[in-house]
């Protein structure tokens, strides 16, 4: 029966059970260690995930991270294969030395609403860290500053993508 199902929708399922599995623990540990320590570990567990994720991705699409913008294209690319098809986003700016990306829907804060959690986690903070980890893999001369986040009460996530020397 299972190779009836089309795999978008395969995809589609898999990812939003994978991101609602990763909220339920996000909850629990925060429950556990307090919201301090949640982001501190999370930080850790995601900067990891980063680390190693990033430029599996980079290798297997060729693209260039030199500059920001290339850096850039590597988030959003890895963003979509990392969380599912449920992200929408776009990037906003893009110049060799400054690229942001702009998440209007983010797979996570749609896991915080149904979780019914929404202000409870901070999920830009381990955001970053997978984001910086991931880069700093790929190349130490990139940083990313997470400036709005949707768990933060703003409209949208916005990732700033800069070249630092």
């Amino acid at each position: 029966m299972s190779e009836r199902i089309p795999v978008e929708k395969c995809w589609e399922i898999t990812a939003r059970n994978l991101t609602g599995a990763l909220m339920g623990y996000v909850i629990v540990l925060s429950r556990v260690v307090g919201r301090e320590k949640l982001s501190e570990i999370t930080s850790k567990m995601w900067g990891e995930g980063g680390r190693n994720f990033i430029p599996v991705i980079r290798e297997a699409f060729n693209i260039p991270v030199e500059d920001a913008a290339g850096a850039g294209k590597l988030i959003a690319v890895a963003t979509i294969l990392g969380m599912g098809p449920e992200m929408e986003q776009q990037i906003v700016e893009e110049t060799a030395n400054r690229t942001v990306i702009r998440t209007t829907k983010c797979t996570f804060h749609e896991r915080q609403k149904e979780f019914g959690i929404v202000g409870e986690v901070d999920c830009a903070i381990p955001d970053a860290a997978w984001c910086n980890e991931g880069l700093k893999a790929v190349n130490p001369n990139l940083k990313v500053t997470i400036t709005k986040a949707l768990s933060r009460g703003d409209p949208y996530c916005e990732h700033v993508i800069e070249i630092v020397e």
